[in-house]
């Protein structure tokens, strides 16, 4: 898992890249590199596992390229709860809710990913007061978009349909 710097990235992919990913959508391209450079992008190849159990909730991650399956630790098992695409965030919710995880991220295919520490976010809070705002609508949206996906699935799996009218 090696690590990437922003200005090379930028470089590589261009800038119009990261605009068209959802959680850094209306983002400036200043407010945009200071995010990469605040945190950390690091390379993760196709087949890496990463165990997150027991991680001090204070960190999120952005996918920046690929794809990363999350297996949560259930009852003896790994459980495929979700797949992170380009531009999605991970574990947002649990820098919010402080709460510890238990699971493991396994990178379907090679994989950028960038990750911020809730002192990273606070200081691009301090330094870009604006655009933290837009960032935290993208975020917002994102895990609403998560709700509504879980909602959809606890819905199919009842067997419940809706009445002709409803």
């Amino acid at each position: 898992m090696g690590t990437v710097s922003a200005d090379s990235l930028i470089e590589q992919l261009g800038a119009s890249y990261f605009r068209e990913l959802s959680t850094f959508g209306a983002l400036s391209d200043e407010a945009i590199w200071a995010l990469l450079n605040l945190g950390a992008v690091r390379h993760r190849e196709k087949g890496s596992c990463r165990d997150v159990s027991g991680l001090a909730p204070g960190q999120f991650y952005v996918v920046l390229q690929g794809n990363i399956a999350y297996y949560q630790h259930r009852d003896g098992y790994d459980v495929l709860t979700r797949h992170f695409r380009t531009g999605e965030q991970m574990a947002f919710d649990v820098m919010i809710d402080m709460r510890p995880v238990s699971g493991i991220e396994v990178a379907v295919e090679d994989s950028l990913v960038l990750s911020l520490t809730s002192d990273q976010f606070f200081q691009f809070h301090i330094d870009y007061p604006s655009e933290f705002g837009l960032l935290m609508i993208n975020l917002s949206r994102e895990l609403a978009r998560e709700i509504a996906m879980l909602e959809k699935v606890i819905g199919d799996s009842t067997g419940w349909a809706a009445e002709e009218g409803d």
